[in-house]
């Protein structure tokens, strides 16, 4: 199948229960067999056609090696199924049997410290371990096997929230495998690796161990040697991706139909999640992406959320995922735990929807009665009734979903106007690094600067570094540390045919084995840049420098912005052409120099070249000048900063315009189309006039 054709397979499936998934992680082996009817009553009363079964079940599923019990699987299958609900089956492969890792020490870890561990916790296993695989891989089969026919099953979900690494003697043999094949000989390796440094050339692979806290690793994350680290990480996320494969092969074979997926985890460092992209040509990695939501109460936290949607929207292939996991009141894990105010739910779940959702979903279904989780917020609380607000809130959202949702379905979310390149690899080199500065964080800096383009409601899709950039009015790449040939050859071709690319300070220094390109940075696009960064200077958090915009040269005032710079302050040499558009201000040797710049090219293009982080009005006039001009104002509605917007376009060309207010207070929207608003189901005009009160939403058809 194409990437295409397996996501419109697995929007059809999302869309056989004839409105959005609306259900969750249930886990009734937890409780007496003759509360789980009462529980369906009560899931249906709340509008739930679907439950996720079987998550960490594989301690009963197989008491040992050869003995498999699936009859009270079996028990809640026929309970669910008899209640008139959909089920997305688990394959428990997350959690290790007590028996496996004590007959099979081969299955459990060996930690960053050397520490082997023992069974209980979860994701405990070596993804290397032949012992994990083979029986991960048969339990798969066997589920598939047995519930694969199932006419309410709607997918597959494999193991859960993959993450962490091992360092195992076998581990240590497959990376060195690994190399073997990539590079061909240790020679190439201690090439790429730089491994003279600190007397480190390797005369075997054999001489190859992880580079973990027994060998190269710096507490606190450093590595003496950061491209031995990196490749460890890479070879680690291929392998995690094997075991996937294996699992998703094994249901392949008694089910080719329903769609396989894995839940993801915000902003987990340990893998590249992009690589988990469906691939056509082996058909695998997930048919549709799905991940967890876990956001703050403070309503900044809503730029997070919403991008951590774009990113994994953009693991799906741009086309719809799966919400899989969200508390449906209070976390559990957090300092605080505050609750979700009322109303909150159906802002974010609705937001989830908005940005490409075909499923909306909680963990959990029913509070767990012990365990860690105990606390943590449930549809059907502890007290085992439908009076409380929770309970209210999920029974009311799910009967407007219901109504609303049927026609949105399979809708792909816009094409985005500005294309934004998140690179794990880039994160990964920055982190292991040591310097130029402790306070340096991928993930913070890469959300300063989402979070003007979701201020200003443009659409944006992540792309991964080295995709082909063309339509796209404009690229953001903030920290884009890497920069192999295929990711640079991708740049200067979107810039050479007319493209606006936004760089920053720390971005385009080294190759894929994190050795720093020799010449004038940034050296790969040099040219296109117009600028030559001569040093670096780091300043502390509390001491930001002040940044001046306007030009000097024609007599014009600046804007003075008290601390605009943060953390790094390029000292930059600007080229004749070079449009200097922001100084250092302040008293240090580089007041005056250039702070932003802009280099035009052929076809109305450029390169922008943010020389510090910037912060406040800062980070507005850096985007502003990137888009201002270029990216065109919406044209179905005006509406009061402080509203969100996003858009789904199904393929007829009906579009479904979404509105939210996650602020205090209400803000106003003035709509340009005419159409039909569908949660209060009345028609609307150009010039009707939308008023959202804190955590309100509406859905315009048009």
């Amino acid at each position: 199948m194409t990437p295409i054709e397996r996501h419109r397979t697995t929007s059809a499936r999302l869309a056989s229960a004839g409105s959005i998934l609306y259900g969750g992680d249930y886990n009734p082996e937890q409780w007496p067999e003759e509360t789980w009817p009462r529980d369906m009553e009560l899931l249906k009363e709340v509008g739930v056609n679907e439950v996720t079964l079987n998550v960490f079940s594989w301690a009963m599923l197989q008491p040992s090696e050869d003995e498999y019990d699936f009859s009270k699987l079996d028990r809640i299958v026929d309970t669910v199924t008899r209640a008139g609900m959909r089920i997305m089956m688990a394959t428990s492969t997350g959690s290790l049997p007590a028996w496996m890792v004590l007959r099979h020490p081969d299955v459990a870890r060996v930690e960053f410290d050397g520490t082997k561990r023992r069974h209980g916790y979860r994701h405990n296993h070596c993804a290397t371990s032949p012992t994990y695989r083979e029986y991960a891989a048969k339990l798969a089969g066997k589920l598939a096997e047995r519930y694969g026919g199932l006419e309410n099953l709607v997918a597959w979900h494999v193991n859960n929230e993959y993450g962490g690494f091992c360092w195992c003697d076998r581990c240590a043999a497959g990376f060195r495998e690994w190399l073997a094949g990539r590079y061909g000989s240790v020679e190439v390796v201690n090439e790429a690796w730089n491994a003279a440094f600190w007397g480190h050339t390797y005369h075997s692979f054999g001489e190859i161990f992880p580079p973990n806290l027994l060998g190269d690793a710096i507490p606190g994350g450093k590595s003496v040697l950061p491209a031995f680290s990196l490749d460890y990480q890479r070879w680690y996320g291929e392998t995690v991706l094997e075991t996937f494969n294996e699992e998703k092969r094994a249901i392949r074979a008694f089910d080719p139909v329903n769609p396989v997926t894995t839940n993801f985890i915000g902003h987990l460092r340990d893998y590249d999640y992009l690589g988990f992209a469906y691939n056509p040509e082996t058909d695998g990695g997930v048919d549709v992406s799905s991940w967890d939501l876990y956001p703050g109460n403070d309503p900044a936290a809503n730029a997070d959320t919403c991008l951590r949607h774009d990113l994994y929207r953009a693991v799906s292939g741009q086309r719809p995922f799966v919400l899989m996991e969200q508390s449906p009141s209070r976390q559990n894990w957090a300092t605080y735990c505050a609750q979700k105010r009322p109303g909150q739910l159906r802002m974010q779940s609705w937001q989830a929807v908005a940005r490409g959702a075909d499923a909306v979903q909680y963990f959990q279904l029913k509070q767990s009665r012990s365990g860690c989780e105990k606390f943590h917020g449930a549809v059907i609380g502890s007290d085992g009734t439908d009076r409380t607000r929770t309970f209210r809130e999920v029974a009311a959202l799910g009967a407007e979903l219901a109504r609303v949702t049927p026609g949105i379905l399979g809708a792909p979310k816009e094409r985005g106007r500005v294309a934004f390149i998140y690179d794990w690899p880039s994160d990964w080199g920055l982190g292991l690094s040591a310097g130029p500065s402790k306070a340096l964080n991928y993930i913070a800096e890469t959300l300063v600067w989402y979070r003007e383009l979701y201020r200003r409601n443009i659409p944006v899709d992540f792309v991964r570094a080295g995709d082909d950039l063309s339509g796209y009015d404009a690229v953001v790449a903030p920290l884009l540390y890497m920069a192999p040939a295929r990711v640079t050859d991708a740049l200067r071709s979107y810039v050479l045919g007319g493209g606006r690319l936004l760089i920053t300070t720390m971005s385009l220094l080294v190759d894929e084995h994190d050795s720093l390109h020799q010449g004038e940075a940034p050296v790969p696009l040099r040219d296109l840049a117009g600028v030559w960064v001569s040093e670096t200077d780091a300043i502390a958090p509390d001491a930001p420098v002040d940044l001046s915009f306007g030009a000097s040269s024609d007599g014009s005032a600046q804007t003075v912005l008290p601390g605009g710079g943060r953390l790094l302050c390029d000292v930059l040499e600007a080229d004749p052409g070079t449009q200097v558009l922001a100084t250092y201000g302040g008293d240090d040797y580089y007041a005056g120099a250039p702070a932003f710049t802009f280099r035009p090219s052929a076809g109305g293009g450029g390169v922008f070249y943010a020389a510090t982080l910037p912060s406040g009005d800062a980070v507005r006039r850096m985007i502003g000048a990137l888009v201002d001009g270029v990216v065109p104002e919406p044209a179905d509605v005006t509406m009061d900063e402080g509203i969100e917007i996003s858009r789904r376009v199904a393929e007829d060309g009906t579009t479904y315009l979404f509105l939210t207010n996650p602020w205090p207070g209400a803000h106003k929207a003035v709509l340009h189309v005419a159409g039909r608003e569908l949660i209060a189901d009345r028609p609307v005009k150009p010039g009707n006039e939308l008023v959202l009160d804190r955590f309100g939403v509406a859905v315009v058809r048009y």
